[in-house]
């Protein structure tokens, strides 16, 4: 391929061990990942685990990609049902499609369409993400222009059609993911955490965080008291809580996205899933 890609991949959820993965793994170098993942790039996931998630799933989702640089990309197959996350969007069967402008991704995989789309998000027109006659294919959304980028396509970006034409699918991410802005210098990050490491006491109180919704810092550490699964002395949960916001990782009685991703990046990543749901 003459043209390469400019960013990491990931595999994320039942794509990972599919068949259809392994195309993307072996044209993309995709890796797999059994949590969103930690760092820039694009993130692969079939639209049916993104729908049929949960609501923490797919919170994790979503805040991971409001990072620029980042792109969560809703692949088929997908559930002919109402989506209102991030904003609303429902697929399709395909109708008929005029593909006889488009060019590139979008015209080699248009005869294996099964999807289109209706949303509220923007139509992905930097790859030919609506057809000529109308009919979406693919679609995005921005939280802000500083964001990185929700994604949703109906092309079968997996199909074995693509393995004869790389640079197309290479070509086609490469303007997608230009949406999502530069990823944002982790020298100061990667500083900060060789200073700061935190201690058993700093990630229960991060899973403590992790288990509900505080109005504030006074409002957590409140409900920390009469806990029935995290205990931690008042005088020390402030002593941690503030160390922890000295350090990025905390806020108004939340994780910060940087304290997220050091949290599901942790042994403790597995007791945070099960705190979580029961929100």
């Amino acid at each position: 391929m003459s043209e390469s890609l400019k960013f990491n991949s990931w595999l994320l959820g039942k794509l990972a061990d599919h068949a259809r993965g392994q195309t993307l793994a072996d044209l993309l170098g995709s890796v797999k990942t059994e949590a969103v993942p930690i760092g820039d790039g694009v993130c692969f996931l079939f639209a049916t685990d993104f729908q049929g998630g949960d609501d923490a799933f797919r919170k994790r989702c979503m805040d991971w990609c409001l990072r620029p640089g980042r792109t969560l990309l809703l692949v088929p197959p997908m559930k002919l049902e109402d989506c209102k996350q991030p904003q609303p969007w429902r697929p399709l069967a395909a109708g008929a499609i005029d593909a006889s402008k488009s060019k590139g991704l979008a015209k080699l995989l248009s005869p294996e369409l099964k999807y289109e789309m209706t949303t509220d998000m923007l139509p992905t027109k930097t790859v030919d993400g609506e057809w000529n006659r109308g009919g979406i294919n693919t679609a995005h959304y921005k939280k802000h222009p500083n964001s990185g980028l929700f994604a949703v396509t109906c092309l079968p970006v997996w199909s074995l059609s693509v393995l004869d034409h790389g640079k197309h699918l290479v070509t086609w991410l490469n303007e997608l993911h230009a949406l999502a802005g530069e990823a944002i210098e982790e020298e100061e990050a990667v500083a900060d955490e060789a200073r700061f490491a935190p201690s058993h006491e700093h990630y229960a109180l991060m899973l403590h965080l992790t288990s509900g919704r505080w109005k504030n810092r006074d409002s957590a550490l409140r409900a920390l008291k009469s806990s029935l699964v995290l205990t931690l002395p008042p005088e020390r949960a402030d002593e941690c809580l503030k160390e922890l916001e000295d350090n990025g990782l905390a806020s108004e009685g939340d994780l910060t996205d940087r304290g997220k991703e050091i949290l599901w990046s942790s042994p403790y990543a597995v007791y945070a899933g099960t705190l979580e749901k029961k929100q």
